[in-house]
């Protein structure tokens, strides 16, 4: 029998208990994916953001590091709004080579409902930055599924690009709520997938409840994943311990992603 790759499971914790994180995180033998240094502004704000850099750099789990998303778009047609963003994630990637990431997450940023010549000009700037990320920081750069009602944007860069150190993040709690079946975003994006997101909801919002309590086909996205036949950092999207064990004992108990 063929066996099946064990993904590289990580976690996205909390600065302000990081104790009962790295306790389970060792526990557990889990990575991190840092999501609150780029992306929370209250951590920026609170005056605890060196001190929190320090304590992901020390703790030696950090694998990969999420970016900036909130009102960025580095494919604006506004050169303001572009550069800014543009600056935004490079400072995201400085941090996340200083923490020791060498995958970085950025979301897609597509309106979704505007297509033709918009999605064509989008894509194509969205790659040639992306590509010059990864070469400049030298890290993998994927990129993420969040408002995208289908794969078209995520399609119309991965066409586009050239350097194998970007691809496709695929979260499939936003992926649930996009009204495209899951079994799409696999069929055409598969070849580019190198990371994923794991998260449950209802199907309307971006709830990131615990694994298994919402409407996510969790063993069809299983015979999915392992169809892709690769080894994938692959995190939980779960906000606190509580949900974070649950929604590992619910993927061990069914020998999802082979946990």
């Amino acid at each position: 029998m063929k066996e099946v790759k064990k993904p590289i499971l990580q976690i996205q914790p909390r600065h302000r208990n990081r104790d009962e994180w790295a306790a389970f995180a060792e526990k557990e033998d889990l990575d991190f994916e840092i999501l609150e240094l780029s992306a929370l502004p209250a951590l920026n704000e609170s005056g605890l953001f060196e001190i929190g850099k320090e304590w992901y750099k020390k703790s030696k789990r950090v694998r990969s590091f999420h970016g900036v998303f909130i009102d960025i778009n580095p494919a604006s047609g506004d050169r303001w709004i572009r550069d800014y963003s543009r600056e935004k994630c490079r400072e995201s990637c400085r941090i996340a080579k200083e923490v020791g990431a060498e995958n970085i997450v950025f979301h897609s940023s597509c309106f979704p409902f505007l297509r033709g010549v918009y999605i064509e000009g989008w894509s194509a700037q969205c790659a040639e930055f992306y590509e010059e990320l990864a070469d400049e920081f030298d890290m993998h750069v994927y990129i993420e599924n969040s408002f995208d009602i289908d794969t078209q944007p995520l399609l119309a860069i991965m066409e586009v690009v050239k350097n194998e150190k970007v691809g496709v993040c695929l979260d499939l709690g936003h992926a649930n709520y996009s009204g495209t079946p899951l079994e799409e975003w696999f069929e055409l994006l598969g070849q580019w997938i190198g990371y994923i997101h794991l998260s449950d909801n209802m199907g309307v919002y971006d709830d990131h409840i615990p694994l298994g309590r919402g409407t996510v086909d969790w063993k069809k996205a299983d015979l999915l994943y392992k169809s892709l036949d690769r080894r994938l950092p692959m995190t939980l999207e779960v906000d606190d311990i509580k949900g974070l064990k649950e929604s590992l004992d619910f993927l061990k108990r069914n020998n999802y992603f082979a946990l």
